[in-house]
């Protein structure tokens, strides 16, 4: 199979179509597929001001030292998303292309979002063609029906302008519709349309004096956790109570950011782990459960904390599990070592949260003193099988304890695909939850 070269298709001001290219191309090397990789770039997300022809041929460059040494071709749909197929190729190479190819716009707002929130791997979709040729297949054959048909082209400008005061007729109103259901991207945008303001102390100290006087059971929430060991049955560990920032955001605060500041936002969790200690020995606990709750190191300080250890240890017999966030406990490590010991002569457990998974070759969990570690679980992950990243991930959660790890947010069937290939045994998301409950 012959490198594509550059084409009318990269120099044409018109968005190009390579969609039945792409799909021939596949079929080609699918008996043969061993060797190859491809990724999917969204890059249908940015702004029109984003998707010139200038933009097209500077993310082609990226890509033209693997088009000449790995049989590298590339090709674009109407929507400007990018696809490249090579051969022989690393994980390492292909990112440094990509990452190339995503620098061309680094100066779009959405760009910029997606990186601030932490979700600027999920720009791109990684296929290795040995294990997953099929899916691809798949993906492209369902993206090249919903291409745009030359028939259903969009109405004129002249019709636009004479139907603003009259209603579209029956006729133009169908034709409308499919061509907005024929356009439009196969996958959900991942940043928000709108621009969020970011949270300030303005909108914290009203924000925490709504939830002064705020019933707060109808934003308490839980979760369990269980051990699912090979193809046997889940097993309940326990159960995490937390108030939904979700349900806080979407009645009280809805045009902001919560997330912006990072200080300003942990000063908020304070405030909801006084209210969750107020009103959770008031909910229905069963004795035998154990439960976790999230929890700031300077909370287990507070008068607050004490008598919520009191009530529950009334009503509960099982050890308590404390998650805190790894942000916190770096913030001030000497605080966070006061607080372990007053845990500890209270019984509690620890819980290491919010942490990735290359933090498990560089943390020291018994330097610490955590019971678990709780790795928040990120698409980008799935990149990782294969490469020689895996290997240093295994023989980590080997060292940390297989029993010791959990993996949350578990929402999708590569979550867990990924946690029992490096022999991680807890987890936690609605993707469990839906299988415990069928």
């Amino acid at each position: 199979m012959q490198p594509v070269k550059n084409s009318a298709y990269m120099e044409s001001s018109a968005p190009p179509c390579q969609v039945d290219e792409l799909i021939a191309a596949v079929y080609e090397i699918r008996r043969h597929a061993e060797d190859y990789r491809a990724i999917h770039m969204h890059f249908s997300l940015l702004e029109r001001e984003h998707k010139q022809p200038f933009h097209r041929r500077a993310i082609a460059t990226a890509f033209n030292k693997l088009i000449q040494s790995k049989s590298g071709q590339l090709f674009w749909t109407s929507y400007f998303d990018v696809f490249f197929i090579c051969k022989d190729c690393t994980l390492s190479e292909l990112d440094t292309a990509f990452l190339a190819a995503r620098r061309v716009v680094d100066d779009s707002p959405i760009l910029k979002e997606y990186i601030e929130a932490g979700q600027d791997d999920e720009l791109c979709d990684w296929y290795d063609f040995e294990n997953g040729i099929g899916a691809f297949i798949e993906m492209a054959e369902d993206l090249k029906n919903h291409e745009p048909k030359d028939e259903l082209a969009g109405p004129s400008l002249k019709s636009m302008i004479s139907n603003l005061s009259d209603k579209l007729s029956e006729t133009t109103t169908t034709l409308a519709s499919a061509y907005q259901e024929t356009t439009k991207p196969l996958y959900d945008p991942i940043a928000p349309k709108d621009n969020l303001s970011p949270m300030g102390p303005i909108q914290l100290d009203q924000l925490e004096r709504n939830l002064t006087n705020m019933e707060i059971f109808q934003m308490m929430t839980s979760q369990a956790a269980y051990v699912i060991v090979g193809n046997a049955q889940p097993q309940l560990i326990f159960v995490e109570h937390y108030i939904s920032i979700k349900e806080i955001k979407k009645k009280l605060l809805p045009n902001y950011d919560l997330f912006a500041d990072k200080w300003l936002f942990q000063r908020l969790t304070r405030t909801l782990d006084q209210k969750l200690l107020q009103a959770l020995p008031q909910t229905n606990l069963s004795r035998n459960q154990v439960v976790s709750i999230n929890i700031n190191v300077e909370t287990i300080f507070t008068s607050e904390f004490d008598k919520f250890i009191t009530e529950f240890k009334a009503h509960n017999d099982q050890p308590l599990i404390l998650e805190i966030a790894l942000f916190d406990v770096i913030s001030d490590i000497q605080k966070y070592y006061d607080a372990r010991d007053k845990l500890s002569k209270l019984g509690c457990r620890i819980c290491l949260d919010a942490i990735d998974v290359q933090s498990l070759a560089v943390l020291d969990r018994s330097l610490l003193a955590v019971d678990f570690l709780k790795i928040h679980w990120k698409p980008n992950y799935k990149k990782l099988l294969g490469g020689p990243e895996e290997q240093r991930i295994l023989s980590a959660i080997k060292a940390q304890g297989n029993m010791r790890i959990i993996l949350c947010h578990c929402d999708t069937e590569a979550a867990l695909t990924f946690g029992k290939a490096v022999g991680i045994h807890m987890y936690q998301g609605f993707l469990i939850d839906k299988k415990c409950k069928a």
